[in-house]
Parts: C-alpha cells; sequence; structure tokens
C-alpha cells in the first residue's frame, strides 16, 4: 500500500479537511465575537496560533491513533480486520459536508447582506484594502498616559451674556495646553459635543482617545469670577486633581488660574516642560479686561466659520486691538478671520493676504513664540508661491504650538500639492485627526487626500461615513462632487454640487463646479439657471464672469471668453495666478506668443531651466503643455529637453507615488515626442477610468491635431458625447424622480 493510500485509510487527508474548514469559521467567529464583546486586539492573533499550532498535532494523532469502539488506541495495536476507519470516514465525510454548508452560507450573507455606499456602487464587493485606508487611525492608535480632553465649562452664572466668556475660557485653555509639546490635548471641535452630555466619562475617553478628562464650571458675578476644575483618570473614573479658584474679575487672575491649571495637568500627567514651554503657559497677553471679553468674543464667532460669524469675529478682534495695541493673540485673530474670509468680501485676494501678514507680523513683534501667527504667515507664502519659506513657516507654527490641530491640518494642504509628498500630506492629516478625531473638515480632508493619492473607493467610503454622521456638513457634498467628477460620473456630479448648494448657499465655488459638471455633459443650456441663481445672490460677483467666460471658451469664441476673464481677474485683484487662464484663452485662440507670456507670470519655473524640477514635482501634467508653448514660438531644443525630463517624471517616478497616476496628461508628451499611437493608447485609458474632465476644452488644443480626423480619435470623442447624453438623460430622470 502506497504512502498517500495510507493517509487515507487512516483518515489523515479527512482530518486534515475538517480541521481546516473549522479553523475557517473559528477565526469568522472569533472576528464577530472580537466586535460585539470588545475584547483585546490580542484575542484574534492568539486564535489563530493556537489553530495553526493545532493542525500538525491533529494529523499526528489521526495517523498514530484510532478511536475504536473501546475507546482510543495505538493505531498498530488494531487488527486491521476489526478497524473501524472506514465507518469513521464516513461519518467524517458528513462532518465535512455539514462545515462546507455552513462555510457557504456564511459567506452568501456576508456578500448579500452589504450595503451600498452610494447611488452608483450598489452591488460592488468592497476592497478589504478600502476600507483599511478610509479607517481612521486615531481610533486604532494607543492610548498614552500625556493624553487629555478638557470638556466644554459649564456656565453657572445661568446668564446667556457670560457664555461667549465661559466658551472663551475653555478655548484659551484648550490654547494653552497646545503648547505643551509633551500633551496630546483634543482640539475644541470635538470637545464641543460633550457640552451638556449624560455620557460616562470612559466613553467620552474612549471615543476621543485619551486617558484623562477634565470638567469644569465658571461663575462669574459682579467682578468676581468662581472656576471650579477636576482632573478624571478615565480607566478608574478617580479624581486625580481637583481645584476652586475664586478671585476677583482682572485679566492677571484669569492668566494666572489658566496657568496653574495647565501646570497641575502637566504635573499630574508626568508631562515634561521645557524652559519656553514654561514661559507660553506662564504668559500674560493683555493686562485689558475689555480687550480680553473682546478677543473672547471673537475666538468663539471665529469658531462657528459661518461668513457673517467671521465678519463680526473680525470687528471683535480690532476691537480688541484698539483696546490693546500690543494684544498680540487679538492681531493673530485679525490674519485668521481675514483669511477665512478669502473671496467672501469685496477685498481683492491680494488685499486680503496683504492685511493677513501685516497682522502676523504685528502678533510676532509683540511676541514672537505665536506658532498661530507664524501658521497666518506660512499661507501668505504659500499664497505667493514662496514655497521654501512657506514650509519654514508651517514647521515653526507646529513646533511652537504641536497640539495645534489646524496647523498640521493646512501644512497638509501645503504637501498635497506635490505628488511626491502626498504621503506626508496625509500622515499631517492623522496627526490632525488624533487631536481632533471628530472633526468633519478634517476627515473630510483625509478623503480628499485618499482620492488624490488615487485610492476612490476608500475616498468615497470615508465621505459616505461622514455624511452619515454629519449630514448637515456641505464640504463632503462638495468632496464627494470632486470624487465623481475625478472618475468621470459627471450627473451625479451634478447630484451633490447641488445638496452642497442647499446647505451653503453662499458657497460660490461650488456654481464654478456645476459649471465644470454641466458642460462635461454637454448641457450648455442649464447655464441659465447658474447664471440666475448667481445674479440673485449677487450680479457682480467675480463667479458670474467666471462662469460666462466658460461659457464662451465651450462656444469657441474666445474674445468673448477673454473680455469676461479679465473682468473676473479685475474683481479678484490681478493676482498672477490667474494669468494661467488668460493663456488657456489665448492658446485656444492660438496666439502662442500671448500664451507664453502670460504662463511666463503664471507659471515661471516652466520657463527657467534650473527651476524645471520643482515645476514638474508641483504640476507634472503641465511640463509637455509648456513645452508645447514653448515649441510654437520658436524654443524647439528646449521644449524638446522638457518634453524628455516631464516624460521620464511621469513614467518613471510619478506611479511610485500615486495610484491612478493615468490621471495626468501623458498623451501631451507622447504628441510632442511624435508617439501618437501611445498618445491615443493613454486617451482610451483615460475615458475608460474617467479621468477626462474638461474634455471640451482641452481637445480643442492645436496640440491634438495629429489625431483629428483619425478613426480612433474620432470614435473615442463620439464615445464621450455619447456618455454624456446618456448622464443628461439619467439626471434629467433623477430630476423628474425627485420632483425638480
Amino acid at each position: 500500500m502506497s504512502f498517500f493510500e495510507e493517509l487515507r485509510r487512516r483518515n489523515v487527508v479527512r482530518v486534515g479537511i475538517a480541521y481546516v474548514i473549522g479553523g475557517w469559521l473559528l477565526l469568522q467567529l472569533t472576528d464577530v465575537l472580537s466586535e460585539l464583546l470588545n475584547l483585546p486586539e490580542e484575542f484574534g492573533p492568539i486564535v489563530v496560533a493556537i489553530i495553526t499550532i493545532g493542525l500538525p498535532i491533529a494529523l499526528f494523532f489521526a495517523w498514530a491513533f484510532e478511536l475504536t469502539p473501546e475507546g482510543v488506541k495505538r493505531e498498530k495495536d488494531v487488527d486491521r480486520s476489526q478497524s473501524v476507519t472506514p465507518d469513521t470516514g464516513k461519518k467524517l465525510n458528513n462532518t465535512i459536508l455539514v462545515l462546507m454548508a455552513v462555510a457557504i452560507a456564511y459567506l452568501l450573507f456576508d456578500k448579500m447582506g452589504s450595503e451600498p455606499f452610494s447611488q452608483d456602487s450598489a452591488g460592488q464587493e468592497i476592497n478589504a484594502e478600502d476600507e483599511k485606508k478610509a479607517l481612521t487611525l486615531a481610533n486604532e492608535a494607543v492610548i498614552k498616559r500625556q493624553s487629555i480632553a478638557v470638556l466644554p465649562f459649564e456656565n453657572r452664572s445661568n446668564r446667556e451674556e457670560d457664555e461667549f466668556f465661559v466658551a472663551g475660557m475653555h478655548d484659551d485653555l484648550l490654547t494653552n495646553l497646545a503648547r505643551i509639546g509633551s500633551l496630546k490635548v483634543i482640539s475644541r471641535t470635538s470637545v464641543a459635543r460633550y457640552k451638556n452630555t449624560e455620557i460616562p466619562i470612559p466613553m467620552i475617553a474612549k471615543e476621543l482617545g485619551v486617558a484623562t478628562i477634565m470638567e469644569g464650571a465658571v461663575q462669574r458675578a459682579g467682578n468676581m469670577v468662581r472656576i471650579n476644575v477636576q482632573l478624571i483618570d478615565a480607566e478608574t473614573d478617580e479624581h486625580l486633581w481637583a481645584e476652586i479658584f475664586d478671585r476677583e474679575l482682572t485679566t492677571e487672575n484669569l492668566f494666572a488660574i489658566q496657568s496653574e491649571i495647565s501646570r497641575e495637568i502637566a504635573t499630574a500627567l508626568e508631562a515634561t516642560l521645557s524652559p519656553q514651554e514654561q514661559k507660553a503657559i506662564n504668559d500674560r497677553p493683555t493686562e485689558n479686561l475689555a480687550a480680553y471679553n473682546a478677543y473672547l468674543l471673537g475666538r468663539q464667532l471665529m469658531a462657528r466659520r459661518g461668513v457673517e460669524d467671521l465678519a463680526r469675529a473680525q470687528k471683535e478682534f480690532q476691537r480688541a486691538t484698539e483696546l490693546d495695541p500690543d494684544f498680540a493673540l487679538a492681531w493673530v485673530g485679525i490674519a485668521e478671520t481675514t483669511g477665512l474670509l478669502s473671496g467672501n468680501t469685496r477685498l481683492t485676494i491680494p488685499e486680503t493676504y496683504s492685511i493677513v501678514e501685516d497682522a502676523a507680523n504685528k502678533a510676532l513683534a509683540i511676541n514672537d513664540q505665536l506658532g498661530e501667527a507664524y501658521l497666518s504667515l506660512a499661507m501668505v507664502e504659500y499664497f505667493n508661491a514662496r514655497n521654501d519659506q512657506a514650509e519654514v513657516n508651517f514647521r515653526k507654527a507646529i513646533e511652537l504650538s504641536p497640539g495645534y490641530a489646524t496647523a498640521f491640518e493646512w501644512y497638509s494642504d501645503f504637501l498635497d500639492d506635490f505628488p511626491h509628498r502626498s504621503h506626508e500630506a496625509l500622515e499631517m492629516l492623522r496627526k490632525a485627526e488624533e487631536l481632533d478625531p471628530l472633526s468633519s473638515n478634517i476627515q473630510n480632508k483625509i478623503a480628499n487626500q485618499l482620492k488624490l493619492q488615487g485610492h476612490f473607493r476608500a475616498a468615497e467610503i470615508l465621505l459616505n461615513k461622514l455624511m452619515q454622521s454629519d449630514p448637515d456638513f456641505a464640504p463632503a457634498y462638495q468632496e464627494m462632487a470632486s470624487l465623481m467628477s475625478t472618475t468621470g460620473r459627471f450627473d451625479e456630479e451634478v447630484v451633490w454640487l447641488r445638496k452642497a448648494s442647499k446647505l451653503d448657499p453662499g458657497n460660490f465655488g461650488l456654481y464654478i463646479g456645476l459649471t465644470f459638471a454641466l458642460l462635461n455633459m454637454g448641457d450648455q443650456e442649464a447655464l441659465a439657471d447658474i447664471k440666475r441663481q448667481i445674479a440673485d445672490q449677487d450680479d457682480q460677483h467675480w463667479a458670474m464672469g467666471w462662469v460666462e467666460s466658460l461659457e464662451s471658451m465651450y462656444q469657441k469664441n474666445y474674445a468673448a471668453s477673454l473680455e469676461s476673464a479679465k473682468w473676473v481677474n479685475q474683481q479678484l485683484g490681478n493676482f498672477p495666478q490667474f494669468q494661467n487662464v488668460f493663456g488657456w484663452v489665448y492658446l485656444l485662440n492660438q496666439d502662442y506668443q500671448k500664451a507664453q507670456q502670460a504662463f511666463e507670470i503664471a507659471s515661471p519655473r516652466y520657463f527657467d531651466r534650473s527651476t524645471w524640477r520643482s515645476a514638474i514635482e508641483a504640476d507634472p501634467g503641465d511640463g509637455c503643455f509648456m513645452a508645447f508653448v514653448m515649441s510654437r514660438n520658436g524654443e524647439v531644443a528646449l521644449s524638446t529637453d522638457l518634453v524628455n525630463m516631464t516624460q521620464s517624471y511621469l513614467e518613471n517616478e510619478l506611479p511610485n507615488y500615486i495610484e491612478h497616476a493615468d490621471r495626468y496628461p501623458y498623451e501631451r508628451c507622447y504628441l510632442m515626442s511624435g508617439q501618437n499611437d501611445k498618445a491615443m493608447d493613454h486617451l482610451e485609458i483615460i475615458f475608460e477610468h474617467g479621468h477626462y474632465t474638461a474634455w471640451w476644452l482641452w481637445s480643442n488644443l492645436s496640440l491634438y491635431e495629429p489625431l483629428r480626423g483619425t478613426e480612433r480619435f474620432e470614435a473615442l470623442m463620439q464615445k464621450i458625447r455619447t456618455t454624456a447624453a446618456d448622464q443628461r438623460a439619467n439626471l434629467a430622470q433623477m430630476d423628474a424622480e425627485a420632483g425638480l
């Protein structure tokens, strides 16, 4: 008898099969129970180890022993004529069939029971890797001892006019604690959700990922103030420290109380304070109580982020600086609110950033240790494309305010302009998320970063989760619309943009997105309604001219498009980046000399060989585009070198940093180097993947002239037009069903 036949006779093979199927079912049960019973993370790997170790043991026993009516005997002691292995084999066959039936039923239930995440994804299988990318790291992070969430303070005076003061005291304490590098301090946005909550302290701590919780109450009466605080260990629910402060209501006393609370927290949590941090938490920003009250009111209004609230906050900060010109934090408030109001006031964008820069510099002249001021300066440098200095200021802001989530968030905005630094950008957002785990804004930006990295499914999963948890958060709908645009689902893009506009009607940028989406579907007639909606709010807003300029481009009326663009540029303040629009219009009109003049202002790095590398890293899609402009102006040798450098980066480096690198216009490099078939290959890929937004614009460039009239190119254009018609019809059907 062969060895394999002996294995079968002794039922070793059957035992192995039954063991593997049973082990797999046990792992599925372990996964379910771990989530339901909140078992430790180590539980699953322990079960896997036990099952793995058990397999060879089970096989050994199946080989060496036999189960007989008299009990377990060694196989060599059993008379083969009396062996019951055939009967045991039949029982094992039945067991295997039952286990397989259970396994198949589980797989079918798991597949059919999952919910679709969006209109377009019903029935799609969710990739486990995508889900993993969409999960927040904050929930997975190990909770360290030096971590705290300061819950909103209770207003014990019960006077509405004191609410801003109490909330401001709480906000100021958070700012003070955020300066301590060894402490993890949860930001205001996340803790604000627990105001007047009845959720138990341990549950709050778990949701926020901290080891300690601070509660407090403030009572203001006349010229006296009482502040009651208590620090609680979340695991044991025991008080680590508590204090009641009864003081005369002066700025000196208020700041002294905040400093003492900060020191006590640091001591209780065994956090080390550097001399610089010690100085920062002992700082006395102002001695003027009225200025401080105006500053606190401004902080609370700014936190609401509405345009009207921001305008009121800006006035309160200005009042604070009038009462105390040396109040550095109030100057920071002016810088931040002015920046946040950019594009929503009559100020041009250059005027806006000039005010931001002036206010931030005034703050630093008073106190050069304010991370928030460096952050505002970083945004000014970023706007002016002084990237090296911008990064210096971003890093300085984080160094001085390591617990300030906004610093990590805005630094990420800077980093995601460079595809080769996209993973750094996501890392900064994860740090911001750790400090502000319930912030819808940060979750939205994580979704955006996943989209930029080409993880479209993961981004969609996260956005659907965000809209379920915060259904009134308009930016999530806008980001979902951007994702639809990136993947060619323009009809769905319109739906999401409309939802965003309904929640945030004052966001004029949404109308520009709608314009592109509608033109991508060939629905020029619908622009009349877009212009009407803008006019109903402000017929002199720059968005009106931008829509008209795009409409004229679509109609190939480039003279009219140029006139509208000039008006928009004037409204925005003639800033250099807008010259890109003029460059495109001139290029479409085949005025190559004026096109290059415009692009040299908007993208000067592409017209200096020494800065080509940095230009390509920031805007890899523009390299061969700019080379085309150069070639049409007689700079053939320079153009060829730029094409070679750009094509090398696109083919050999960019795919290492992001997925779906085919979003970038490789075909322009191929057309410039005479590789027309490769250009068509790429165009067919971007259509298949949905990466062809603004097709009505770029397809009219003379760069694409070698492809026009060819069978493949004309067939592709027809497919795009057919898809556009189908999407128009689908949108009309959705509108009809919604009663629109």
